[in-house]
């Protein structure tokens, strides 16, 4: 063939692949739009059943609450493996995920989904002997959901882990290997076409970690991409560990007790209960655990100069501490309260400062060691729970307390517009505007009953069904179902 006309083919083409579609804006576009977020915890991430830790699956009325509560940003932990045969997602539980999606994304929140730890099919298995094994599921999985959510605007995020775990002993191998988990997934999602090739994709550091992505996996480490500035770097913070997590005590060669008090001055108990003040043992000590203000400064110092200032936005996608309501009292929990919104506080001015996102942890449940801030479990739902905490967290960014104020919802952000309608009255699920069947399954993906006829007419009767949450599927339509 001639040179010059191959030459001119080859431009053709290049051109009407690569430039057919605007580009999504680049990542720091995105984070302008984040300021601060919460996680749906406990929910979409529970390995095959996303109610089976005690919270309801999303609601609409969740998601909107958390819009008018000053977030900009959900997370949405999710479970794939659980859901999926020999690799194939079932695909009910695909339209269960884009519920939520949805209603995050109609309430105008850019919405991070992920690949949580789901049993530890990757994150627990940063090794050569499963290597293979774990990138053809990664790329099988992020294949099916890239392709599910390729229409949907630059405020869906994709995450590639969650905590992928390395070890103390072996951790600069580890890491390898999950790079090699990382760059499987950049390399599915922008294979999908659409707008995932230039969406903005989430990579996670080992275990992370502050220190140890500093160390091991920094920028020049981030998996290779076919367009630039589309990669945000995430660590997680629970630091330390003995004051925002531990319930029980260890022995770590020395008997290291939970720690209840953080900061200084009146927050710290006196007595026999100094052993339960942060920082008291020798191993927290040694490990140099933040449990001042400036210590939280120093680590978050680290990410705005090892990444944001090098081009690569950051995410903190989980923080912070559990309220010991019901494991101490009287006095003691005053101070240990105290602690704890200073300790908030104190995060979320780091955060700002050097410029990363801060995502909460929400737990849902509102007993002991509960880190929930907005109400999932009790009535109302999506009523604040944790007005203090909200407070702290809005003011860090600007905003004057919490006050009670519906949100402006905005147009469906997907370019997927179904024109068939799918509506639930009394016993009957009525579909309208397509001939194809009413299916409805269980959260599960398995299949409850779908209707006998199509056409005009097309409805299921679901009198003698369970009580229980369901999905309602029609063509394009999905409809999440609540049965009393």
């Amino acid at each position: 063939m001639n040179s010059r006309i191959f030459t001119l083919i080859a431009f053709i083409t290049f051109f009407s692949t690569s430039f057919a579609e605007t580009p999504l804006p680049p990542a720091e576009e995105i984070f302008k739009k984040m300021g601060f977020g919460i996680n749906i915890g406990n929910t979409m991430e529970v390995p095959g059943n996303p109610t089976g830790w005690g919270n309801k699956f999303p609601t609409k009325t969740y998601i909107d609450s958390v819009k008018a509560a000053g977030f900009s940003t959900i997370r949405i932990p999710c479970a794939w493996d659980s859901h999926a045969k020999n690799s194939v997602i079932n695909q009910s539980w695909l339209d269960s995920v884009q519920i939520v999606v949805d209603y995050s994304i109609d309430a105008g929140l850019v919405t991070i989904l992920n690949i949580h730890w789901d049993g530890g099919w990757l994150e627990n298995n940063l090794t050569d002997e499963k290597k293979n094994e774990v990138n053809a599921k990664q790329k099988a999985y992020w294949t099916q959901i890239a392709t599910h959510f390729k229409d949907y605007s630059e405020n869906l995020l994709f995450a590639s882990a969650n905590e992928p775990a390395t070890s103390d002993t072996n951790y600069i191998n580890e890491t390898k290997i999950l790079e090699t988990y990382h760059q499987t997934f950049v390399d599915a999602v922008r294979a999908t076409g659409g707008n995932n090739e230039s969406r903005t994709l989430i990579i996670q550091g080992p275990s992370t970690s502050i220190d140890r992505s500093v160390e091991v996996m920094p920028v020049e480490k981030l998996p290779n991409d076919v367009i630039q500035n589309r990669l945000i770097f995430e660590v997680h913070y629970y630091d330390p560990y003995t004051y925002t997590l531990m319930n029980e005590l260890a022995n770590w060669g020395a008997i290291v007790q939970p720690q209840y008090y953080w900061g200084t001055g009146t927050n710290l108990a006196t007595g026999s209960d100094e052993v339960h003040n942060c920082g008291y043992n020798a191993w927290a000590n040694a490990m140099g655990d933040p449990c001042t203000a400036s210590q939280m400064e120093t680590s978050l110092s680290k990410m705005k100069t090892n990444y944001v200032d090098k081009g690569v936005p950051v995410i903190i996608g989980e923080f912070g501490a559990n309220n010991r309501v019901g494991v101490i009292t009287g006095s003691n929990y005053e101070r240990h309260h105290k602690g704890r919104l200073e300790y908030y506080d104190a995060f979320m001015k780091a955060a700002y400062r050097n410029k990363v996102v801060p995502i909460a942890w929400d737990t849902g449940h509102e007993g002991e060691n509960n880190m929930t801030i907005i109400r999932r479990q009790s009535e109302p739902d999506g009523a604040v729970f944790d007005i203090e905490v909200l407070n702290i967290m809005r003011h860090a960014y600007g905003l004057d307390d919490y006050v009670n104020i519906p949100i402006t919802r905005i147009e469906k952000q997907s370019k997927k517009v179904p024109r068939e309608t799918l509506s639930h009255q009394g016993q009957w699920i009525f579909a309208q505007g397509t001939r194809a069947k009413i299916q409805l399954f269980d959260l599960n993906g398995n299949l409850i009953r779908e209707s006998k006829t199509t056409g005009p007419e097309n409805r299921l009767e679901i009198e003698g069904i369970h009580a229980g949450s369901y999905v309602a599927k029609c063509g394009n339509q999905v409809l999440l179902l609540k049965v009393k």
